[in-house]
Formats: structure tokens, sequence, C-alpha cells
């Protein structure tokens, strides 16, 4: 993405943020920006386009970040992240922005819930991959089905965590997630793995909460 093109996503992010996509047009940004819209149009057709960017800019963002943060776990560490991270990103997303995206661009909606499907459903599947071969998941494991069973199950776990939100804790529904999901896929040494890393630190939370 070149200077100008990415000064350009990077404002509408902050306007979008600020004011919500509907409230913010394309001469809003320009004249934040100083620049005429000619030369926003030689970067983006149309609003549509912008917002696409905006939704993309923002998720490489993130990934650079969830990488880099990866780095040197193993994969029960790995699953373990990665489930919490995505359950917070949902948590902090600006609903307003995503409400709007759903309501007013419909096509760029479906795209990126389908990539983010996609992209969550890819990272289970190496992250099975990566446990069989450290030796903490079971070598039996159809990894195809139980990332798309992990996929499935976690939407319906999040959504449960919404509508039980007053009976139950966020966190103690996450942790008892992440304990199925944990004793569906590891093996002895996963699981000892788990006890002595995991079940303690819960323990303590509970006792402290």
């Amino acid at each position: 993405m070149d200077q100008q093109k990415e000064i350009i996503v990077q404002t509408a992010i902050r306007m979008f943020h600020q004011l919500g996509i509907r409230n913010v047009s394309i001469d809003d940004i320009c004249s934040e920006l100083r620049i005429s819209k000619k030369k926003f149009y030689t970067h983006f057709q149309q609003k549509e386009e912008l917002v696409d960017a905006v939704l993309s800019f923002d998720k490489v963002k993130h990934m650079d970040r969830y990488e880099r943060n990866l780095a040197g776990k193993n994969a029960i560490d790995a699953l373990i992240y990665t489930v919490r991270e995505i359950k917070k990103n949902s948590d902090c997303q600006p609903q307003a922005l995503w409400h709007d995206v759903k309501k007013f661009y419909p096509k760029v909606y479906e795209k990126h819930e389908t990539e983010k499907r996609c992209s969550i459903r890819s990272s289970f599947e190496d992250n099975l991959r990566q446990g069989i071969a450290e030796g903490y998941y079971r070598k039996d494991l159809d990894v195809e089905l139980i990332s798309l069973f992990h996929t499935v199950q976690m939407k319906t776990s999040f959504e449960m965590m919404e509508e039980n939100s007053k009976k139950y804790s966020k966190r103690r529904l996450l942790e008892f997630f992440i304990d199925l999901m944990i004793h569906l896929i590891a093996n002895e040494k996963g699981l000892e793995y788990m006890q002595k890393n995991y079940l303690n630190e819960e323990q303590k939370h509970h006792a402290n909460g």
C-alpha cells in the first residue's frame, strides 16, 4: 500500500471509530486530509472499497501482533492463547462499526466474516498438526473435522457467554471451553502439561474470586 493510500485508510479508521461509518463521508475524509476528491478517487472508486481496505488494514495489523506473540509457544500454550485472544478481540470489537458494515455494506461484511472463519479454522489445523508433532496431542486425530468442530463450537460458546453473562462469568465459561478442547485432543503428556501449567492457575483464580 503506497503512503498516500495508507494515510487515507488510517484517517478513515480513526474517523469511523469516532463517528461511525455512516456519519463519515468521502467529503469529510478529504476535508480532514486537505486533499481533493479527485485524489481520493485515484485510490478508491467508492466508499465501499475504503471500508473494505479499513477492515483489511486492521486485520493485517492484528495478525502481525498475533503471530509475534505465538512465536516460541508449544501447541497447548498456542491454543490457549489463540482462544483467549479471539474472545478478547470479539469483546473489544467496535459493535457500532461492525453493525454499520453488516447493514450498509453486506458484501464487505460477508467477505471479512468468511475470511475470519477460514483463518480461525486454518489456525486450529496448524495447531493440531503442531501438537501431534510435539507429542502433546493424540496421533489419531482427524485434523480437518476437529478444526471444523472447534471453529463451530467456539462460535456457539461465545454466543452462550453473552446470553449467560449474568449467571456465569465470561472467564469461567471460556476456561471451561478451553478445558473441553484440550481433553478432546490431548494425550497423556498433553494432559499432564495442562495439569501442571494451567489447572493450578485456575484453582488460584477461583480461590481468590
